[in-house]
């Protein structure tokens, strides 16, 4: 109501203000034009005297006889008694004036305005009061062949209201106008409503408040278009919701994917992208990101910029006929990835990232699992018999003998750590669901762990880092958690040196999992061997490895309680040195399974 208000007020002022300028400006016009007239009235009538004094005295010989009072006859022959007829010479003398007796001693009027005025434009006039009659004279000069004629009328009321404008016709001037204002009022007043709907739409559009039948604009042409704006909004609004909610639908379908997608508009900002993508990614990089604007940053895919490059600054290509992809293997950490390009019609595109390492290292692993068990048993079964065979059939001393036994033990202790991670793999595998699970607080189940190792990590001088959020809760095996948190850090404190720096750090979090980074800043492993790290019984330096105690089963069983958990794992040699371990966990394994 209040802008209805302002607007009508508004308008009122435009309209006033308009009426108010033209009227003023028409009657100045108006004004100027009537009195123009009527002072051209005077002097033809003026001027008419004039010829006919012209005439009376050349018929008479009155100019060359110079018998000037027979023009006293003259003015009887004029109808009005205020005409006054003067003769002026071209030096300025009067030769004859009607009011004067003695014309001839009345001063020079060369220098009186109408005379000058006459000498320039042949007629000449001016209004002031005589020096002569002391009565104030319209006086209007003509210039002939012989004399100036002046005749004159006295400046009375009835000169001043003839030479005025008609002050009627003034106020019909006046009256017209008014009309006319107030007929543009009335008239542009629906013109008026339509444009205060029209805002007070606008305004609540811009508000993103709903539009309501209460939008109804009156029944003229721009009220018809107004409704038409109406029913466009009304439809564009209704189509904006259905994509917002097809591009929600969009999202989640595309973190259900185990591929990674993300797809960019033509000057590269993300449109959309699923976690997968940021977590492929990094993987692949050298260096961490966090969202999917930083795909750009990643030297490794070189390969697929220069095609989207190329495809983008190509005005001529017609991609309404196909749509250019390409693809591309890469090859990280012992992990390989297809990513694959596809570039739109209005040259946006879709990049999407997918490891195809899984199925072919499950394969063989499955190949070389007997082999390798049947290897791996062999070694503490054939020490154990020795040492048990050179006790019973060479009689030794009982100091050899004790040494014989606590080698035969030790091989038996670690026969026995070998097949408990067999047993523990196997079990996973094969009888993943007979797994107990319950909540889990990862905190507490960390430090545990650090208490555990704590004297170790004195001892090989390492410095533990720790980026985890105060409190990291998840749905799963307690056991198998611990399994994968104390096997990464014994895996560091067993290989990595000492001096080194250990960091763990829960780098991203989301509604489904928690994302972990684990390095250390050791020697690495060289690249070759990065791809079999997760098998069963690999080791890097094998005759090291023994003498250390492995079984070569700790990163496999870290790797499958992670999967175990709905995570993955990778691992690469860092630029500044050392191995990184990057790995998720689901948050809640019951959603997961469902």
């Amino acid at each position: 109501m209040k802008l209805i208000a302002s607007y009508n007020k508004k308008w009122l002022i435009y309209i006033v203000t308009f009426f108010l300028f033209f009227a003023v400006i028409l009657l100045i016009s108006e004004f100027y034009h009537e009195r123009r007239f009527r002072i051209d009235v005077l002097n033809e009538k003026l001027d008419n005297y004039a010829w006919f004094a012209n005439s009376y005295a050349g018929q008479c010989g009155i100019l060359t006889d110079s018998n000037y009072a027979e023009l006293d006859s003259l003015m009887t022959m004029i109808p009005s008694q205020t005409i006054r007829v003067t003769l002026i010479n071209f030096e300025g003398d009067v030769l004859y004036d009607s009011e004067v007796k003695n014309a001839r001693e009345m001063e020079n009027h060369l220098y009186r305005p109408e005379i000058q005025e006459a000498l320039k434009n042949d007629a000449g006039t001016d209004i002031r009061i005589s020096n002569t009659t002391k009565s104030k004279y319209y006086y209007y000069a003509r210039r002939f062949d012989q004399c100036f004629i002046r005749v004159s009328d006295l400046y009375d009321m009835s000169v001043r209201e003839f030479i005025k404008p008609d002050r009627l016709f003034l106020i019909f001037i006046f009256l017209i106008l008014l009309s006319a204002s107030l007929a543009i009022v009335l008239i542009t007043d629906k013109f008026g409503k339509s444009i205060r709907t029209l805002r007070e739409f606008t305004l609540t559009a811009l508000a993103n408040k709903p539009i309501g039948e209460d939008f109804v604009f009156p029944e003229n042409e721009l009220g018809d278009i107004g409704q038409e704006i109406i029913e466009i909004y009304q439809k564009l609004n209704r189509t904006k919701e259905e994509l917002i909610s097809e591009k929600a639908k969009l999202i989640r379908h595309l973190n259900m994917f185990d591929e990674g997608i993300a797809i960019f508009s033509r000057d590269r900002q993300v449109i959309t992208s699923n976690n997968n993508f940021i977590r492929f990614i990094n993987y692949i990089s050298d260096i961490r990101v966090f969202t999917a604007d930083e795909f750009f940053r990643i030297a490794d895919f070189n390969p697929i910029f220069n095609f989207i490059n190329r495809n983008l600054q190509d005005a001529n290509t017609n991609l309404a006929d196909f749509q250019p992809t390409y693809e591309v293997t890469m090859n990280k950490g012992g992990r390989y990835f297809s990513v694959k390009c596809i570039v739109f019609q209005d040259r946006s595109f879709e990049v999407t990232v997918n490891d195809i390492s899984k199925l072919t290292k499950r394969k063989l692993l499955k190949q070389q699992l007997t082999d390798n068990i049947a290897h791996e048993l062999k070694t503490p079964v054939s020490s154990i018999k020795g040492f048990l065979e050179t006790i019973l059939e060479g009689n030794p001393d009982k100091a050899r003998t004790t040494d014989y036994l606590r080698r035969a033990y030790s091989q038996s202790c670690r026969l026995a750590d070998l097949v408990n991670d067999i047993s523990l793999l196997t079990k996973m595998e094969e009888a993943a669901s007979l797994y107990q699970l319950e909540t889990v607080n990862l905190n507490e189940l960390v430090g545990d762990i650090i208490g555990e190792i704590e004297s170790q990590l004195e001892v090989n001088e390492i410095n533990l880092e720790l980026v985890l959020p105060q409190t990291i809760v998840l749905h799963g095996n307690s056991g198998l958690l611990y399994s994968v948190f104390r096997n990464l850090f014994d895996n560091s404190i067993t290989y990595a040196g000492k001096g080194v720096t250990v960091k763990l750090e829960n780098y991203m979090t989301d509604e489904e999992q928690y994302y972990f980074s684990y390095y250390d800043t050791g020697g690495g492993v060289p690249e070759e061997d990065l791809p079999r790290l997760f098998e069963r019984f690999y080791r890097v330096d094998k005759g090291r490895d023994r003498k250390q105690g492995g079984t070569g089963l700790g990163l496999a069983i870290v790797k499958n309680a992670i999967q175990f958990h709905k995570g993955d794992i990778s691992v690469k040699n860092r630029t500044g040195g050392g191995l990184e371990f990057l790995f998720t966990l689901a948050r809640d394994l019951r959603s997961s399974q469902d």
